[in-house]
């Protein structure tokens, strides 16, 4: 205790000895004088003031008795309460150290509820919960308990957003249902499912639209795809990384000059890994001969040309080592499936701050080697993309993610976690990795680099390990305790001798024999280590009551998203290059015939569709939720009939002067995320855009604005247009910078998108 707090208490205790020391004076005084009166507080002292009036001569004794008692008594016990109190405690010679108590536990915050707290254990009916920002890792054996112990009760019971590394799909089978039910966005990662059932990523999607940008964030692709070896290695990983560059650049800049001529919005393809892959195949002839060919294209930009040249003046045989080395880990998208969950987006990462979404990355055990570089590309591009802006900075990052990977090294060694594990709690990013032994770590990020996690891991969960030397590291982490040992020794006299000496708090071979029901926690927030039970989710109503039916996860059409059917659509996100993947499968072909209602038969086409884009404006000022969305308050709030497709609901408006047409698409009316597309056409690219503008930008922005829709500080720029985003409690609008049409000084609207 400080000194301060002993000083406090000091005076405190005197005060009440003082007090109690009248009141007891005053109370013998009047038992010895047997007078009946009112006991007060200075009764004594006012007898004590009167023993020299001649009438108290014959009692002066007995109030001088009645004072010595009284005061003695108590001062006496506070002497004997406080000598105690200022002796300083000896050190333990071999230390001291113990189990937490409740009431470290309550003090450290562990038992408080809250909806970001880590769930960790149980202390005794009480769950024990790390909430803030901290992280924590669990080493645990297989077999242990570990996922009916922290990975199922954590999906029960945390609320943010998380991203779950679920290797044999048990736990969205268990856990997604109740997440969904708590109005959580839930998706599915498994780029390898046999059964096609998976919701699609494409990494390509967060290279930046501005070309000053794109070369850097394609190569930290690129870093990802071709972690740096050993310095024999180096040159062939920087060459790697230089075709890698070369090829995406390629991609990206031939999509831009379709973009800028207007190309039909079916035939455009957004850069992919598969493409990636596929044209660095080439076409049959020989592989320079036609890198070549690429190289030479008057579109490409200097940086391009130059990582073509790099590549291309290699010697054959250096070039074929590093085109080998190169495709070594882009060979795995000769798979379909993978291709295709890799082609576009159902899901956006820089999201998972934003609103509450779980994404379960689900790998089958038979695949977990194919399938190590994608998902360590996965974990890579979430962290990289979230720590580049602080919740401070922007109001919209009101969540916290919570990446909660089981089996954590079989993905391998994931760089940028190493890097970014002693600042990624500042963003908001959580880690609860989970190992199966500290050797394990250290074989895959070696000895250095695995303290710096360890220690950035402000709590450690312990389960009885298997191994010696983790068995007897733990025991050292645990501290020693003094414990007295008495000797006695026979001999023509008995003699007893007391000596000091140090044991472990738990032993190795204790640890190792702990069973599977407890377990260990070392926090630091806790002076002394916490023993406790482990859950057993199966066992408490808590979480069963929690267990529903798991998430549909609707088939990917393989031939539709490879673009091997009639049509197939992406729709731009906020920056115009983030493709927001919407729906499975591709746009259904127009009826021939649409029927709608019409307006007044006086109306002229211009007029009708006026009227409908001024109905469309207000639907989207009255959107509250993505529920709101749907077919029927369409067609109610535009007062118009929509035909339904084999998967896609169409609206056909009247013609408008100058082979302008005005329709609206809703994408999608039966899947996850609902999606209504207004756009004004014209096969014409030299036509006039007056006879088509009915949506003036600003007036319309201003409506927006003012129905409570914030406008995206990430804008796509195209010459003189910005690809607008708005967003409003999960609906977004997105204004399409290459459908910005004019009239003389008037800016308007040719294509919006609605999604939810």
């Amino acid at each position: 205790m400080h000194w301060k707090a002993k000083f406090c208490l000091g005076l405190t205790l005197l005060f009440a000895a003082v007090a109690g020391a009248l009141y007891l004076s005053g109370f013998l005084t009047l038992t010895l004088i047997g007078v009946q009166t009112k006991l007060t507080w200075n009764l004594w002292w006012l007898y004590w003031q009167a023993i020299a009036l001649p009438q108290y001569a014959p009692y002066v004794w007995k109030i001088q008795l009645a004072g010595a008692v009284g005061f003695i008594v108590p001062l006496a016990a506070w002497i004997a309460i406080l000598v105690p109190l200022l002796k300083t405690k000896p050190l333990a010679l071999h230390g001291d150290s113990r189990f937490a108590r409740r009431s470290d536990l309550a003090k450290a915050g562990l038992l408080k509820k809250s909806p970001n707290g880590i769930v960790v254990g149980k202390f005794g009916s009480q769950l024990v919960r790390l909430s803030g920002q901290q992280f924590v890792i669990l080493a645990a054996p297989t077999r242990s308990g570990k996922g009916v112990g922290v990975v199922i009760p954590n999906l029960l019971e945390y609320q943010e957003s998380m991203v779950v590394l679920d290797i044999k799909q048990e736990n969205f089978d268990l856990t997604s249902g109740w997440r969904r039910s708590q109005g959580q966005e839930i998706y599915l990662f498994n780029p390898f499912a046999e059964d096609r059932r998976t919701h699609r990523w494409n990494p390509l999607s967060y290279v930046s639209p501005k070309p000053s940008f794109r070369i850097s964030d394609i190569q930290s692709i690129a870093a990802m795809l071709y972690p740096d070896g050993d310095d024999a290695q180096k040159f062939w990983v920087s060459q790697a990384r230089n075709a890698f560059t070369a090829f995406t650049l390629y991609l990206f800049e031939n999509y831009d000059v379709e973009w800028r001529l207007n190309v039909a919005r079916e035939s455009l393809r957004f850069p992919t890994l598969g493409e990636v892959y596929r044209l660095s195949s080439g076409d049959g002839r020989d592989l320079r001969a036609y890198l070549r060919g690429l190289s030479e294209k008057t579109f490409l930009s200097r940086e391009a040309k130059r990582a073509f040249a790099n590549l291309l003046s290699q010697a054959e045989e250096t070039f074929a080592s590093i085109m080998g080395t190169f495709k070594e880990p882009l060979n795995a998208w000769i798979n379909p499936v993978l291709d295709a969950a890799t082609s576009d987006n159902d899901f956006l990462l820089t999201d998972v701050r934003k609103k509450r979404m779980t994404i379960y990355i689900g790998i089958q055990p038979n695949k977990l080697a194919e399938s190590r570089l994608i998902i360590n590309l996965f974990f890579s591009q979430l962290i990289n993309v979230n720590t580049r802006e602080l919740p401070q900075n922007n109001p919209d990052l009101k969540h916290q993610c919570l990446l909660l990977m089981d089996e954590f090294t079989s993905i391998g060694k994931v760089e940028i976690l190493a890097s970014s594990v002693s600042y990624m709690a500042g963003y908001n990013i959580r880690l609860l990795p989970i190992i199966q032994s500290m050797a394990q770590l250290d074989a895959t990020y070696g000895k250095d680099v695995s303290r710096t996690i360890i220690t950035n891991h402000a709590m450690q969960i312990i389960y009885a390990p298997r191994e010696q030397q983790d068995a007897n590291d733990y025991s050292d982490m645990l501290g020693y305790t003094t414990v007295r040992k008495e000797s006695v020794s026979k001999g023509r006299e008995r003699s007893v001798s007391h000596s000091d000496e140090r044991r472990a708090l738990m032993l190795p071979q204790e640890l190792k024999a702990m069973g599977t029901d407890k377990e260990v926690i070392l926090f630091e927030g806790i002076p002394h280590p916490v023993k406790c039970d482990k859950i057993r989710y199966y066992e408490d109503r808590r979480f069963t009551s929690r267990l529903l039916k798991r998430v549909d996860v609707p088939a990917l059409r393989i031939d539709e998203v490879l673009g091997m059917a009639n049509k197939k659509v992406t729709l731009t996100a906020a920056a115009g290059l983030a493709v927001a993947g919407l729906f499975q499968g591709a746009v259904a072909e127009a009826p021939a015939t649409q029927t709608h209602i019409s307006p007044p038969r006086a109306a002229t086409a211009h007029q009708k569709t006026t009227e409908l884009v001024g109905r469309f404006v207000e639907f989207v000022k009255g959107l509250k939720a993505p529920s709101d969305i749907t077919p029927a308050n369409l067609e109610k709030a535009l007062a118009i009939r929509l035909d339904h497709g084999d998967r896609n609901y169409g609206y056909t408006g009247p013609t408008l002067d100058g082979g302008w047409s005005f329709s609206i698409l809703f994408l999608a009316p039966d899947g996850p995320t609902k999606a209504v597309v207004l756009m004004f056409e014209n096969n014409d690219v030299s036509a006039s855009s007056a006879p088509a503008c009915l949506m003036d930008l600003e007036s319309t922005r201003a409506a927006w604005r003012a129905a409570g829709y914030r406008e995206s500080e990430d804008r796509g720029e195209i010459g003189q247009f910005l690809a607008l985003l708005y967003y409003k409690s999960d609906v977004e609008v997105n204004i399409d910078a290459r459908r910005i049409l004019v009239d003389g000084e008037r800016k308007c609207i040719g294509m919006v998108t609605v999604t939810g």
